[in-house]
C-alpha cells in the first residue's frame, strides 16, 4: 500500500491558467524539513478503494471535494479547481496529505497553513484567471479577485462524427465547450463571449485515445481508420465518454453482444440470443433481417448498431422462412472468430464438430492389429477430417508413430479412392519404402524421384512418394494433376510461407492436405500460421497480420489456438507411453583455461566494437556482422581449431570442453553405453572422429554428405557398443537408434526444437533402456546465454500447443542481447 499525496503544481497552473491539483501514490516520511523527495507514481483517486494514510471516511471526504461539479479532472491525475472551490483547500490540511511545487527545481513542501490574502507587496505571486497566489516553504496563500464572477470550470463534452459509407472510415472531431464546439484543428484559443479558455492538456488526451483507437490524422484534413474491428475500436471512444454520430448526425450506439450464443448444430453454427443497447435488447435475427449484406451496420429506432466485422462476411446467413441465422459447417473459422469478437471462450458443442471417438474405420487388419491405443485415435481423428472434407496436422511428439497413423489411414480404399501423393525430405525417402513394405505389402506404390522418373504414370498407383526437391523442380508438371490426398512429412521445411517450397507446395491441387511434424512451430506463431494455411486455404483464408494486429501476445496465442484447435492432433510421450523408460537430462559446465579464454575475450571485444561503431557515409551494416560473430564465439567454445586460420592466428589448440567430452566419453564407453553425439559442426565431428580413431573406439559417422545413410544406421542398431557422430541437421529427423541410451549434445543451439528433434532420435517407441541427455556447456559464455534463451522460448511450439509464453524468432534484437549484454 501506499499514501495519497495532492501536488498544487505551479507550472501546470500557469500554463492552463486554472489552479491545477495532482493526485499521486508515494510515501510520506516523517517530514523534518516538509519537503517531499520520494518516488511518485500518478494515480486516478476515484479508483482507489483504500490507502494507508487516509481511512475510508477521509478518502471519500477528499474524492467529494475534488469532484465537486465546479472542478473538472481533465486527465486520470490531474483536476483543474474553480475559483470558488479555493476556499474548500483548508479542509484538505486535516489530513496532511496537501502539497505544492513552484516549479521544476523547486522542492516539494508540505502545506500546513493557507490564507487567503498575500503576505506583502514585494512577495513573488503568480497571476492566474481572477486570483493571485503564492508560497512560502509551508504557507500557501491565495488572493481572490472580489469581482470574480466563481463561474464553475466549464465541462467540455466531446463529439466524433464517422461516414461509415467510406471505406477507411474518416472521422471528425469536435470539442463543445457550453455549446460553442472547436473543432480539434481550430486555431481559436478562447471563446471570447464568455472568456473560456481552451483546455489542450484535455484536448490532447482525446486525441491520443483517437490515435490509440486506431484513427490516423490525415493532417489538415480528417482522421482515417487502420483498424481492423471497427466495433471494438468504436466500444473503445464510447468507453472515454465520447458521443459518437455518424456524418449525418444519427447516434452509434455502444451495443453489448455478450448474450449472443453459438451452438454447433451437425449441419452448421447457429446463432442465438439478443444484442443490447440504451436499455434495449433485439434479437439477432431482428436485425439480421434489416441488415444490408454489404455493411456491418444497421439503424435501429434511430440508432446505428455496429455489428463485429464477421457478420459483414457472407458466410453468415440468414433465413426469412425460419428466422435463422446461421454458419455453415464448412465455414468453421467464421463461427470462432465470431465467439472471440462478442468475448465467447468457444463456440458450444463444437468438440461434436470432429467427434471421432464413435467414428467406424475401413483399415488394414494386419495394420490394425499393431497400432497402439493412441495410434488408433489417431487413424479415427485422420478419418473423421476425411469425411468432413478438411486437413489436418498430425502434430504427436516425435518418435509416437506418425507415419504408421498415416499408412493404417491411407489403407481404407473405400475412403481413399484415389492417389495419395507422399512429399518427404531426400534422406527419408528410403524409410517411407521400407515402412510401405513392411505394413502394405500388397499396395502399389511409386517413387517419383531421381533422373528416369515418369509422370505420366502416377495415377496408376494409389501412393505416390516424392522429395521436397523433386517436386520444386517438377511443379509445373503437376499443374493439371489432381490427387485424393497430399501428405507432406517433416513439414517444418515449409514453415516459411515465402520460400518456394512453400509456394510450390500450396498450388498442389488435391481434396485433402495432411501434415505430419513433431516441431509445428520452432519459431514464431506466423510460420505456424502459414501451416495451418497450408492445410486448409479455403477455412483459414485470413492473412496472419489480420490475426496479430491489435492483439497483445497471450491475445494472439489464445485466438490462434481457438481457431486452428480443431485441426491439429498432438499427443506427447510422457502421456501416451506409460511403457517409455526413464529419461534424464544433465547440463554439464566447465571452464576456458587462460589461452582459449584470452581468443575467446578478443574476439567479442573486436565483435562489440565492428557493431557499436558508427557506419561512415558510404558503409552498410547488417546482420551479417552478428550471426558470424555469434558463429566465431560458438566455434571458440567448442574447439579454437575449427576456426578459420586467420582468426586463430596464435593457433590456440586448447579446448576445455572437448577434454570434458573425452573424459566423459571414456567413462561412458568403458561401461558399454552407446552413445551418440550431435554437433551442428561437422569440423567438430572430423575432431572428435580423429580422437576415437587414437583411443581405438568403435564409432560411427553421419553427416548431410553421407550417402549410405540407412545402411550406416542399421549397423550402429545392430552393434554392441559404440559411439555415433551425428551432424544436428542431418539426424534431427527421419532415423531411429533406439539401442543407444546417451546422448550428448556437444554444441547448443539458439532453438530448443532443434535439439529436440536430435535427442528424440533415441528417445521413442521401441526404446527399453534408461535414457540420459548430456549438455555440454562453456560457463560465462555465448553458450550460456544460449541456454537462458533456449528458456525463454520454452520450447516454441508448445505456446500454441499447451499455452506457454510468447514464442520469438532469432531476430536483430536477440542476437543483440546475446553478444553486447
Amino acid at each position: 500500500m501506499a499514501d495519497l499525496i495532492l501536488n498544487i503544481n505551479f507550472d501546470e497552473s500557469k500554463k492552463k491558467n486554472r489552479l491545477v491539483i495532482e493526485t499521486y501514490e508515494g510515501k510520506i516520511p516523517k517530514l523534518k524539513s516538509k519537503q517531499y523527495s520520494g518516488q511518485l507514481r500518478n494515480v486516478n483517486i476515484n479508483q482507489l478503494e483504500e490507502i494507508d494514510n487516509l481511512s475510508a471516511f477521509e478518502l471519500n471526504q477528499i474524492k467529494e471535494i475534488l469532484n465537486d461539479n465546479s472542478n473538472m479532472q481533465i486527465s486520470k491525475y490531474q483536476y483543474i479547481i474553480a475559483v470558488k472551490n479555493l476556499y474548500n483547500l483548508v479542509a484538505l490540511l486535516s489530513y496532511s496529505c496537501l502539497f505544492y511545487k513552484a516549479d521544476r527545481k523547486s522542492p516539494m513542501y508540505q502545506v500546513e497553513k493557507i490564507d487567503y490574502f498575500l503576505p506583502d507587496a514585494t512577495t513573488k505571486m503568480c497571476k492566474i484567471d481572477n486570483f493571485y497566489f503564492c508560497g512560502e516553504k509551508t504557507q500557501l496563500y491565495f488572493q481572490i479577485n472580489e469581482n470574480s464572477t466563481m463561474e464553475d470550470v466549464c465541462l467540455i463534452e466531446t463529439e466524433v462524427y464517422i461516414n461509415l459509407l467510406e471505406k477507411n472510415y474518416p472521422l471528425d472531431l469536435f470539442f463543445d465547450y457550453k455549446d460553442f464546439k472547436f473543432k480539434y484543428n481550430s486555431i481559436e484559443k478562447t471563446i471570447q463571449s464568455n472568456k473560456i479558455y481552451r483546455d489542450y492538456a484535455f484536448e490532447h488526451n482525446i486525441l491520443d485515445y483517437i490515435e490509440e483507437s486506431n484513427w490516423h490524422y490525415k493532417r489538415g484534413e480528417y482522421f482515417y481508420y487502420i483498424g481492423q474491428e471497427l466495433n471494438v475500436d468504436i466500444e473503445k471512444l464510447n468507453s472515454k465518454g465520447i458521443k459518437i454520430y455518424t456524418n449525418t448526425g444519427k447516434k452509434i450506439a455502444s451495443s453489448d453482444f455478450s448474450n449472443l450464443h453459438i451452438t454447433y448444430n451437425i449441419d452448421w453454427f447457429e446463432i442465438k440470443g439478443n444484442i443490447k443497447f440504451n436499455d434495449q435488447a433485439v434479437n439477432i435475427s431482428e436485425i439480421m433481417n434489416l441488415k444490408n449484406r454489404r455493411k456491418n451496420w444497421v439503424e435501429y429506432n434511430e440508432n446505428v448498431i455496429l455489428l463485429p466485422d464477421v457478420f459483414s462476411k457472407k458466410n453468415i446467413k440468414f433465413d426469412n422462412k425460419s428466422n435463422k441465422v446461421f454458419i455453415d459447417k464448412k465455414n468453421i473459422i467464421d463461427a470462432v472468430l465470431l465467439a472471440d469478437s462478442i468475448n465467447k471462450s468457444t463456440v458450444d458443442n463444437i468438440e461434436k464438430y470432429f467427434d471421432y471417438n464413435n467414428v467406424q474405420i475401413n483399415i488394414d487388419k494386419k495394420i490394425h492389429q499393431l497400432l497402439r491405443p493412441y495410434q488408433l485415435i489417431g487413424v479415427k481423428w485422420l478419418t473423421t477430417l476425411k469425411r468432413n472434407s478438411v486437413g489436418g496436422c498430425l502434430a504427436d511428439d516425435m518418435g509416437l508413430g506418425k507415419t504408421i497413423q498415416i499408412i493404417a489411414f491411407i489403407s481404407d480404399d473405400i475412403l481413399n479412392k484415389g492417389t495419395s501423393l507422399i512429399i518427404v525430405p531426400k534422406t527419408l525417402l528410403l524409410n517411407w519404402e521400407r515402412e510401405l513394405d513392411r505394413f502394405l505389402p500388397n499396395v502399389p506404390y511409386y517413387i517419383y524421384h531421381g533422373t528416369n522418373r515418369e509422370i505420366d504414370i502416377l495415377k496408376e498407383y494409389r501412393i505416390i512418394i516424392s522429395t521436397y526437391g523433386t517436386i520444386l523442380n517438377d511443379i509445373m508438371k503437376f499443374k493439371n494433376k489432381y490427387f485424393e490426398n497430399l501428405i507432406v512429412d517433416e513439414a517444418q521445411y515449409i514453415k516459411n510461407s515465402r520460400s518456394k517450397a512453400y509456394r510450390a507446395l500450396i498450388n498442389l491441387k488435391a481434396n485433402t492436405r495432411y501434415i505430419l511434424t513433431g516441431t509445428p512451430i520452432e519459431n514464431n506463431l506466423k510460420e505456424y500460421w502459414g501451416l495451418m494455411r497450408f492445410i486448409n486455404p479455403q477455412i483459414m483464408r485470413l492473412p496472419y497480420s489480420a490475426i496479430y494486429k491489435e492483439l497483445s501476445g497471450n491475445e494472439n496465442i489464445e485466438k490462434i489456438k481457438s481457431i486452428t484447435a480443431p485441426f491439429v492432433l498432438r499427443r506427447t510421450k510422457d502421456k501416451v507411453l506409460n511403457d517409455l523408460p526413464d529419461k534424464q537430462e544433465q547440463i554439464l559446465y566447465c571452464n576456458m583455461e587462460s589461452e582459449q579464454q584470452e581468443l575467446y575475450d578478443n574476439m567479442l571485444k573486436s565483435l562489440r566494437y565492428e557493431m557499436l561503431r558508427e557506419n561512415n557515409r558510404f558503409e552498410i551494416k547488417d546482420n551479417s556482422i552478428m550471426l558470424n560473430g555469434l558463429l566465431y564465439l560458438q566455434q571458440i567454445c567448442c574447439h579454437p581449431q575449427i576456426l578459420n586460420k586467420d582468426l586463430n592466428e596464435k593457433q590456440c589448440m586448447q579446448s576445455a570442453k572437448f577434454e570434458l567430452l573425452i573424459d566423459l566419453l571414456k567413462k561412458l564407453y568403458i561401461s558399454r553405453h552407446k552413445v551418440i553425439i550431435f554437433s551442428r559442426f561437422t569440423k567438430m565431428l572430423k575432431l572428435i572422429e580423429k580422437q576415437l580413431v587414437y583411443l581405438h573406439f568403435t564409432y560411427f559417422y553421419l553427416d548431410g554428405n553421407t550417402r549410405n545413410r540407412m545402411e550406416i544406421v542399421d549397423d550402429f542398431e545392430n552393434s554392441q557398443m559404440g559411439v555415433f557422430l551425428i551432424s544436428l541437421k542431418a539426424g534431427g529427423t527421419g532415423i531411429n537408434l533406439v539401442s543407444a541410451d546417451t546422448a550428448i549434445i556437444y554444441d547448443p543451439w539458439w532453438n530448443p526444437a532443434v535439439e529436440k528433434q536430435a535427442e528424440d532420435r533415441i528417445y521413442r517407441i521401441g526404446q527399453k533402456n534408461n535414457v540420459i541427455i548430456y549438455r555440454l556447456i562453456v560457463a560465462n559464455t555465448i553458450e550460456d546465454k544460449i541456454q537462458k534463451l533456449q528458456q525463454e522460448k520454452t520450447l516454441l511450439y508448445s505456446q500454441i500447443l499447451e499455452g506457454l509464453d510468447t514464442p520469438t524468432s532469432m531476430t536483430a534484437e536477440i542476437m543483440e542481447k546475446l553478444i553486447l549484454e
